[in-house]
C-alpha cells in the first residue's frame, strides 16, 4: 500500500508546490511595481560623447534579462550596450548612433525590453557633447557621482572653457519651433558683488521640463553647469554659465523674455550672520535666560534637526559621539570655509551634556548640510546650495531647519521656502546683523520663515540686528559661549546664534505634536513668548523672548 500510495502523494506534492509559486507571483509582481529602478547617479560632469563608459548607480534594477538601459527623449528611444548590470549597478557604453545628436539633451532610464514600458519614473538627464573635442575621452569611465555632484567648471567665477561659444560673423535664423534668438546685450556693468557673476539659476516644473529648457539654452551659447531634480520641492534646477560678453542682468532680462514660462534669477550669495568675537568677560547666561534647563528629561528627545551652515567638526568633543549625519553641497574645486561657524552653531543645538558646550537638544539627530566656501576672503553659500540642501533635508524626514545665514531676495529661494513650508518643513533664519535700519533681509524676510533676533543677558536688543515687521522672536545671541573648529570654545555674537535657541524649541514642539503643521508650532511658540520693548509684537523684539515648550 505505501508503494501504491507514493504516485498521489509525489501529485499532491506538485501541486502544493504549483499552488505556492503561483501565489507568490501576484506578490512578486506588486513588490516589483512597488519599487521601481531608482537611478541616484550616472557620474556626468559636463557631457558624454559617443564611446564613453557611464557607472549608473542605484537600486532596484533587476536583473539584465528583459530590461534595457535606454536614452530617449519625445523623438528618440536608444538603446544603451551594457557589459555589467547588477541590482544597483550598471556599466553602458554611450553608442554611436543616427538617431542621437550632438548637443541634445536625452533622458536616460531603464525601460522593460519586450512591451517597452517605461521603469525609472522620470529618469535622469544626460547631454551628448557637441564637439568631440569636450569629451571626457573615448572609452573612458565616468564614476558614479559624490554625494556634492562635481561642478564642470575648473575654477570659480570662470566659464568652463571646455563650452566656449563660437559667435557667428551675423545672425543665423532660428530652427523652426526653437526658442527666438536673444538680443544683443547692452555693455556690462559692474559685477554685483552678491551674486555669482558669470551664471544665472532657472526653475521648471519637471525634469522633462528642464531637458527640453536645457536643449534650447545650449542654442542660444549657454553652458548647462548642472541639471538637478529636487522632489522634496517638487521642481528641477538648473544652473546656466553665460555666454561671452553678457552680464547676469541681461541675461536674466533676455531669458525671461524668451522664456517666459520659466523662473530664472541670480545665483545670489548667502553669509553667515556671525560678528567678530566679542571682548570683554562675558557668562555662561543663555539657557537660563530663556528658562531652558541644563538637564530635563523632555529635551531628551530624539528629533531630527537639518542644518545649512558651513561644515561641522564633528571631532569636537562637544560633538563627538553625537547623532550626526553631514553632506558637502559646495562646488568640486571651490575650498570650503573654516567649520567654526557650523561647529557653534551645532553644539548649541546637539552639544554633550558633560562637554564645555553642552547643547539644547542633546539627543537630537542633527543633518548637517556644509554650504558655505571661501570666495575671495568671503565666507559665502549659493542659492543653489541651499536650495539642494533643503531638497535632501526634506527627502531625510527633517521638519525643522535651522538657517543662520542672511543675503539679498531671490525668486528661486522664495519658492524653495515655500515650497519646504507647504511640505510640512519649518525654516528658522537669523534676522540680520545690518543695523536698525537696514532693509530686511532673506530668507528670513520669507512670510513662510520664522526670523530670529539676538539679545544681551540684559534683555538689551543687539545694537547691529535688523529691525521690521518681519521679526518673530527674541533668543540669547550676544557673547554666547559655544564650541569652536579643533577643541575648546568661545564666545559668540550674532543673530546666527539666536536662530538655533529657537530651532530647537520648535524641534521640541514638532516632537511633542508630530502631526502638527508648521504653523501651528510657529503660533505656539508666538504664544509663548515673554513680551519685551512696547506691548504686544514690535520691530525689534518680534512677539518676545523665546520660552521653551512645556515639558523640558
Amino acid at each position: 500500500m505505501s508503494a501504491a500510495r507514493s504516485p498521489c502523494a509525489l501529485a499532491l506534492l506538485c501541486c502544493l508546490v504549483a499552488a505556492a509559486f503561483a501565489a507568490a507571483a501576484p506578490r512578486t509582481a506588486e513588490a516589483q511595481q512597488a519599487a521601481p529602478p531608482t537611478i541616484v547617479g550616472i557620474g556626468v560632469v559636463g557631457c558624454v560623447n559617443f564611446g564613453d563608459r557611464i557607472t549608473v548607480r542605484g537600486s532596484g534594477f533587476g536583473r539584465a534579462g528583459g530590461r534595457a538601459l535606454m536614452l530617449r527623449d519625445p523623438n528618440v528611444s536608444v538603446d544603451l550596450p551594457v557589459s555589467t548590470w547588477t541590482d544597483r549597478s550598471i556599466l553602458a557604453t554611450v553608442p554611436k548612433h543616427r538617431n542621437l545628436a550632438r548637443g541634445k539633451w536625452y533622458v536616460l532610464g531603464i525601460q522593460e525590453s519586450r512591451s517597452g514600458t517605461w521603469l525609472s519614473g522620470q529618469g535622469r538627464p544626460l547631454q551628448i557633447c557637441d564637439d568631440e573635442a569636450v569629451s571626457l575621452g573615448g572609452g573612458s569611465s565616468i564614476g558614479v557621482l559624490p554625494p556634492n555632484p562635481p561642478d564642470p567648471r575648473p575654477e570659480p567665477r570662470q566659464p568652463d572653457p571646455r563650452r566656449q561659444v563660437q559667435q557667428p560673423d551675423r545672425p543665423q535664423p532660428p530652427a523652426p519651433g526653437a526658442a527666438p534668438p536673444l538680443p544683443v546685450p547692452p555693455p556690462a556693468a559692474a559685477a554685483d558683488p552678491d551674486q555669482e557673476a558669470d551664471e544665472v539659476l532657472a526653475i521648471a516644473a519637471s525634469l522633462a521640463d528642464a531637458t527640453a529648457l536645457a536643449q534650447q539654452v545650449t542654442g542660444l551659447g549657454y553652458a548647462v553647469r548642472s541639471l538637478q531634480e529636487l522632489p522634496t520641492l517638487g521642481f528641477a534646477l538648473l544652473r546656466l554659465g553665460l555666454p561671452a560678453g553678457l552680464d547676469v542682468p541681461a541675461a536674466l532680462a533676455a531669458l525671461r523674455q524668451a522664456f517666459p514660462a520659466s523662473l530664472f534669477d541670480a545665483n545670489t550669495l548667502y553669509e553667515p550672520d556671525a560678528a567678530a568675537d566679542p571682548a570683554g568677560g562675558p557668562r555662561h547666561y543663555a539657557k537660563a535666560l530663556i528658562g531652558w534647563p541644563e538637564e530635563g528629561p523632555g529635551c531628551a528627545a530624539a528629533v531630527d534637526i537639518g542644518l545649512i551652515d558651513t561644515a561641522v567638526d564633528g571631532q569636537h568633543s562637544a560633538l563627538a559621539g553625537r547623532r550626526l549625519t553631514g553632506r558637502s553641497f559646495i562646488a568640486a574645486g571651490v575650498p570650503p570655509a573654516p567649520p567654526d561657524h557650523g561647529t557653534a552653531v551645532a553644539a548649541l543645538l546637539v552639544g554633550a551634556p558633560d562637554s564645555t558646550a553642552s547643547g539644547l537638544l542633546p539627543a537630537a539627530r542633527l543633518y548637517a548640510a556644509a554650504i558655505f566656501a571661501l570666495r575671495d576672503d568671503r565666507v559665502v553659500g549659493t542659492t543653489d546650495a541651499i536650495a539642494r540642501s533643503v531638497d535632501w533635508l526634506g527627502q531625510q524626514g527633517v521638519r525643522v531647519v535651522n538657517l543662520s545665514l542672511s543675503g539679498p531676495g531671490n525668486q528661486v529661494m522664495r519658492l524653495t521656502v515655500e515650497r519646504a513650508h507647504a511640505g510640512g518643513m519649518l525654516l528658522v533664519a537669523a534676522a540680520g546683523n545690518n543695523g536698525p535700519n537696514a532693509a530686511p533681509v532673506f530668507p528670513a524676510g520669507y512670510p513662510s520663515v520664522m526670523a530670529v533676533t539676538a539679545v544681551d543677558a540684559s534683555l538689551q536688543p543687539y545694537g547691529s540686528a535688523n529691525r521690521g515687521g518681519y521679526i518673530d522672536l527674541a533668543a540669547p545671541g550676544v557673547d554666547v559661549w559655544s564650541a569652536r573648529q579643533g577643541q575648546g570654545g568661545r564666545y559668540n555674537t550674532g543673530t546666527s546664534f539666536a536662530a538655533p535657541f529657537v530651532s530647537a524649541a520648535a524641534a521640541l514642539a514638532l516632537s511633542q505634536a508630530p502631526d502638527a503643521a508648521p504653523d501651528s508650532i510657529r503660533r505656539s511658540l508666538q504664544q509663548g513668548a515673554r513680551d519685551l520693548g512696547s506691548p504686544g509684537r514690535d520691530n525689534t523684539f518680534g512677539w518676545g523672548l523665546l520660552q521653551p515648550p512645556d515639558g523640558c
